[in-house]
């Protein structure tokens, strides 16, 4: 089986199997997580790839140094890709379940950019203020501009939502210009 290959049985398997099961923004933030602690870490994806350690060891390891981030249906989920995956590909595949997912009709891109860091507190209030608004699930990507000042821009789809500090104060300062 090839390398595409592989990446898109698995990413397509992940889709199905947290869809049947009411897990798509639970598995979707599993991926997230381990994907981005993969590419950021290579002794940490060298530890999950590999043979040489046995599966109940790498899932004591990981019980205790995913705790304080994941909650235990997100660690039990991560012991199942575990058994499943190729996590020399977690990156590939976790990109390509996105891309399954933002072609499914159910999901919207949001781009929120705010002038500090979100809490995880404040992007789950965002993502469920939003999906209440367009009935729709979401996918939230967040990026921090400091030139914002405060406030948030938002990107839903193709509509942009500009509530930041800069914005506004640039339009008081065109309004008393024209007066």
């Amino acid at each position: 089986m090839s390398f595409e290959q592989k990446i898109d049985k698995s990413a397509k398997a992940l889709s199905v199997v947290f869809e049947e099961n009411n897990l798509d923004k639970t598995g979707s933030n599993v991926l997230k997580v381990l994907s981005e602690l993969s590419s950021n870490s290579l002794k940490f994806k060298q530890f999950l790839s590999t043979q040489r350690i046995e599966n109940k060891i790498k899932k004591e390891i990981l019980s205790e140094v995913l705790n304080d981030i994941f909650n235990q249906d997100e660690l039990q989920i991560t012991y199942s890709l575990l058994e499943y995956i190729d996590f020399n590909y977690i990156e590939s595949i976790y990109s390509k379940f996105n891309k399954i997912k933002k072609n499914s009709s159910d999901y919207v891109d949001v781009h929120a950019i705010t002038a500090n860091e979100m809490t995880s507190d404040e992007l789950k209030n965002l993502k469920m203020n939003i999906e209440s608004k367009i009935n729709s699930t979401v996918l939230i990507n967040s990026t921090i501009d400091k030139s914002l000042l405060g406030g948030i821009k938002l990107k839903v789809g193709n509509t942009l939502i500009d509530g930041s500090l800069s914005t506004k104060l640039e339009k008081l300062k065109q309004s008393m210009i024209n007066k």
